[in-house]
């Protein structure tokens, strides 16, 4: 196939994609129309300002809860594939818009669990609305709690201490120095005491952003490699990744206790003896007894297997919208560290020196995962490219270096190799700086 039949395709493809984002933001935008509708209709009738409305309303609403995250998952991910290529400032905001995108799409996940257990304990489509509304709130003012503080839970969680000015020098002058060539306020700096080699970026504005690292990184990359991580992390707050990351964290956690408590709950109904006492409440003879403790029994049953299907399946729903995008964050970090540091080697060199730490962190939270440098949860291959994974392999995050700078990026690895490293890294392991 000739070069411009390609390019007629690819050209053709690319319509069709644009197409079906659009018909994916028509859909997104009828059923927030949808809800909102109904959520004034409801509060006017409640005010005696019109009919009630039939139950029609309540029901196509429930169905247009469940459609929200959905589609906001489909059209973030029908972005994320198209994301490529452009400036940086183009992938910026094509980030910030699939960062609104996946966080609607996982305040929508919680809100449909409210939905759903509410309509399971009820079978009622008012009750489901309103258990579709006390989580949404529940929802939205965990975002705004992630948004004003959530950057400090994340490193409370982390063990994180501020960095000591006298031992870590190396290390805040170099976020300083960095912070300066990023055009942004130098972020406070902190030290995780952990051997790993790891390091974070976390808050919701650069005014609230903080940088961590751990002692393991410290003590073995060389000034060099530190200033391709750090360049990594200012990135991740340059870029607002770290906003859309805390957000995350914070529901992700949300969504586990959720359906963790629904399921809690249902197991201590059974243990109590609640869906036995069918047979007690029923007046009639022992055929309506047993009927009594039968219907009991097996909506027991159904709430029991509700709970265990949410407590398995909406975590890793959260998950998928917690690893979505954040691979497609790794590299552009990547690319707009070597942009502040004009140095693509210090950062490959970096990255080939983590591929043989196989120790995972003293202190891990899956919810918090996607924040890291590294993938803290699964060591060696970094994960690779499955659904779940919230990194690239460290192997393909080289090879992407490699491609953008072939020259620089496949000399400085050799020079690692043979021991041959040119003076921006011959400082050693960072320690204290005179």
């Amino acid at each position: 196939m000739s070069a411009e039949r390609r390019a007629a395709v690819a050209g053709t493809g690319g319509r069709w994609w644009i197409a079906i984002a659009l018909l994916a933001t028509v859909i997104l935008f009828a059923l927030v129309l949808t809800v909102a509708g109904t959520v004034v209709w409801l509060l006017l009738s409640a005010a005696d300002r019109v009919p009630e409305p039939s139950r029609t309303w309540p029901r196509l609403t429930n169905l247009a809860i469940v459609g929200i995250p959905i589609t906001a998952l489909v059209l973030g991910a029908i972005l994320a594939r198209n994301m490529g290529g452009g400036t940086f400032y183009e992938q910026q905001r094509t980030n910030r818009r699939i960062s609104l995108l996946f966080l609607i799409a996982l305040v929508g996940l919680l809100t449909v669990l409210g939905e759903i257990i509410f309509a399971s304990l009820t079978f009622d489509a008012y009750a489901a609305l309103i258990g579709a509304a006390v989580a949404g709130v529940l929802g939205i003012l965990a975002a705004v709690v992630a948004h004003n503080a959530g950057g400090r839970f994340v490193l409370s969680a982390s063990g994180a201490r501020p960095a000591q000015r006298d031992r870590d020098r190396q290390l805040v002058n170099i976020v300083n120095e960095l912070a300066i060539a990023a055009n942004m306020s130098p972020p406070p700096v902190y030290v995780i005491e952990d051997p790993s080699m790891n390091a974070m970026a976390v808050g919701t504005k650069p005014s609230n952003s903080a940088v961590a690292v751990t002692r393991g990184l410290l003590d073995n990359l060389d000034r060099e490699q530190l200033q391709g991580v750090i360049g990594h992390e200012l990135s991740h707050i340059r870029n607002l990744d770290s906003r859309y990351g805390v957000y995350i964290a914070i529901l992700v956690g949300l969504v586990a206790l959720v359906t963790d408590g629904f399921l809690r709950m249902v197991i201590r109904a059974w243990g109590e003896g609640v869906f036995f006492r069918g047979a007690a409440l029923s007046d009639d003879d022992a055929k309506g007894a047993l009927a009594g403790l039968a219907a009991g029994v097996v909506f027991g049953l159904f709430l029991l297997a509700l709970g265990l299907i949410l407590r398995v399946f909406a975590p890793i729903a959260a998950l998928l919208v917690q690893a979505a995008v954040s691979r497609q964050r790794e590299f552009l970090a990547d690319a707009s560290a070597v942009e502040i540091t004009r140095n693509p080697v210090g950062l490959a060199r970096a990255l080939e020196a983590l591929k043989s730490d196989r120790r995972g962190l003293v202190i891990d939270n899956r919810g918090s995962q996607h924040l890291w440098f590294k993938s803290p949860r699964n060591l060696g291959d970094d994960v690779g490219w499955h659904l779940l994974a919230t990194h690239p392999t460290l192997e393909a995050r080289v090879a992407r270096l490699a491609q953008l700078f072939p020259a620089g990026v496949e000399e400085g690895l050799r020079a690692q190799v043979t021991g041959e490293l040119g003076v921006a890294a011959a400082s050693g392991p960072v320690g204290p700086e005179g």
